[in-house]
């Protein structure tokens, strides 16, 4: 294996601003498929991807602002639209959930990592092709409405909204220190 590749991995950022292009169909595809290759106990392959680009973010942005009256029933009319801009901070977004099936071996958590770790997977994708993406979700895709608003079914649950497309600039990247406090050998 090579040592590059570990430092491609080391070396990738969250990145928030985002402007266009975003990664064409044909790369999508490609992303997505390199995407699919995460760990997945059982061959479920319970990730599921939908992309919303132009006017389709907006229906995120109805989901923010749904979500702050719901919080906030006095907020006023006016608030609106800055909340349904939050879906235009970037050209695209990602939204990744899993489709949870009863299956006697493998329980609704380990789909749900394994989703996780396709969303990982459309990270370091987005960023080998030279896009940015930064996992940003908020608690406003986690309720019953939002799942009604996003035509999600009973056994369907979101993992992560990624924000998609050409890094303004690049952040820098922080050290961690600390892995040496995180890990542990056992050998006896």
């Amino acid at each position: 294996m090579s040592k590059d590749f570990l430092r491609f991995m080391r070396d990738r950022v969250s990145v928030n601003q985002l402007e266009e292009p975003a990664p064409s169909k044909d790369e999508w595809l490609e992303i997505l498929d390199a995407a699919s290759r995460a760990a997945d106990h059982g061959g479920l392959k319970p990730w599921r991807f939908r992309i919303y680009e132009g006017e389709g973010r907006r229906k995120l942005g109805e989901l923010y602002w749904q979500h702050a009256k719901s919080e906030v029933p006095e907020l006023s009319e006016e608030k609106a639209e800055s909340f349904i801009k939050k879906a235009y901070r970037a050209p695209t977004i990602l939204l990744i959930y899993a489709e949870i099936v009863d299956h006697p071996k493998v329980p609704d958590f380990e789909q749900l990592m394994s989703t996780s770790a396709a969303a990982q997977q459309v990270l370091l994708g987005l960023d080998a092709l030279g896009y940015g993406g930064i996992w940003r979700t908020g608690p406003a895709v986690f309720t019953d409405e939002a799942k009604s608003l996003l035509d999600l079914q009973v056994n369907h649950h979101v993992v992560g909204l990624l924000y998609v497309g050409t890094p303004k600039a690049i952040p820098p990247r922080v050290e961690d220190t600390g892995i040496n406090e995180r890990m542990t050998f056992i050998d006896k």
